[in-house]
């Protein structure tokens, strides 16, 4: 009996890990595409002004959106030496 119970304990908890781990992807992905949505903002301001300084806030927060994202992607889905 005892063997049986472990063996339920390892698949309920393999269960909550795919869970988690679909979590961490599906937030990596919402930041990914708010970086990319920020960059491109950032390429529409500057061009509809002329001047380079009213899209760097939209490029600065979209490259750490997307930043972040990769780190949250290749902390769970890479080798350890990333």
């Amino acid at each position: 009996m005892a063997v049986k119970s472990k063996a339920r304990v390892a698949k309920v908890s393999h269960s909550k890990s795919k869970f988690r781990m679909f979590l961490w992807g599906l937030l990596a992905l919402v930041l990914k595409i708010g970086g990319i949505a920020f960059l491109v903002q950032g390429f529409v301001m500057q061009l509809a002004t002329g001047v380079l300084y009213y899209g760097m806030l939209h490029y600065a927060l979209g490259i750490i959106l997307v930043a972040l994202a990769w780190a949250i992607y290749c902390g769970k889905h890479c080798c350890s030496t990333c």
